[in-house]
């Protein structure tokens, strides 16, 4: 017996509860932005109307890249589970049950598949192992999705070759405990959240989010105001807690990272100096210029060029 369409049964899915992912991708934007926030030990404050419509708009943003993240890391996990059905299969068949447990896919299905899950997987390794990030988790996740993939297909293949009995009235009779829907159900929403909670995920596209939308933003230059701010910036520089400080009209940071900023009335900032890193929040409005230099390896500044 040939399996449906995982494209199929995909468009369905999303047709049939497109509000339901809509909802949930908006809960996983939220909790991820207060995840953030929570992380850096800094909430906005001061916000106006503009502020708080923008960190929704973050919010919805976030929700769409994790739904991408969550589709590269199932059609990644598929992947595996095309290659490895056969052999599987046949290993079930040794034993006193003779089932298949895993159901191959149909040939509609193998571009998507096996093209597809082929960047995927390339894709999620390539960025975990350039990023840093555990190998263990994300392979965790991968064969999580996929065991649950495999579950649908076989709840799906009961629930339709299983005989029914009927009532006097000719009525189906539900002999199982749980309906094989919400069963299912149950399964997707596993799936979608298994990059988050297994695969740890969310840290990355938070990160990814922020830095797109500018609320992020790393080995920048910052002009702070020198007159309030001179003072207190060239003691922690004298701490060792910040390098690369000029102060002269305006104080100059080299290689500054903003956590937070764009969205209330406070910038959060980490800084880095010879004796440790120093997490500072500053008014934005004492902020007067943010730049990021970006200069041509093969032609530097020098001295004679300033002259």
């Amino acid at each position: 017996m040939e399996s449906s369409s995982l494209v199929g049964s995909l468009t369905n899915a999303v047709r049939e509860h497109s509000r339901a992912f809509g909802i949930t991708g908006a809960v996983i934007g939220a909790i991820l932005v207060i995840y953030y926030c929570g992380s850096i030990n800094f909430y906005p404050s001061g916000m106006t109307v503009a502020d708080t419509l923008f960190f929704l708009w973050v919010v919805v943003v976030f929700g769409f890249y994790y739904s991408v993240v969550a589709f590269a890391f199932f059609i990644a996990s598929i992947f595996w589970v095309a290659v490895f059905a056969k052999p599987i299969n046949f290993i079930l068949k040794l034993t006193k049950n003779k089932v298949d447990i895993v159901v191959p896919l149909p040939k509609s299905d193998w571009l998507m598949v096996f093209g597809g899950g082929s960047i995927a997987n390339l894709f999620i390794l390539g960025t975990s192992y350039s990023e840093g990030h555990p190998l263990l988790a994300i392979f965790g996740a991968l064969f999580l999705i996929g065991f649950l993939y495999t579950l649908i297909e076989n709840v799906s293949k009961r629930s339709s070759t299983n005989d029914k009995l009927l009532d006097s009235n000719g009525k189906p009779i539900n002999t199982s405990p749980i309906s094989p829907r919400i069963v299912k159900n149950v399964f997707y929403v596993l799936i979608y959240i298994s990059p988050l909670l297994f695969g740890q995920v969310g840290g990355g596209v938070t990160r990814t989010t922020f830095e797109t939308m500018g609320v992020r933003q790393e080995g920048i230059t910052l002009h702070v105001e020198a007159k309030e701010y001179k003072a207190i910036l060239e003691s922690y520089k004298s701490e060792g807690l910040i390098s690369d400080l000029v102060c002269n009209e305006l104080c100059s940071i080299q290689e500054a990272n903003i956590l937070f900023t764009n969205i209330g009335t406070n910038t959060k900032l980490k800084l880095s100096g010879s004796d440790g890193d120093l997490l500072l929040v500053l008014p934005t409005n004492a902020i007067k210029l943010i730049a990021q230099p970006n200069f041509n390896k093969s032609i530097q500044p020098t001295a004679d060029a300033a002259d």
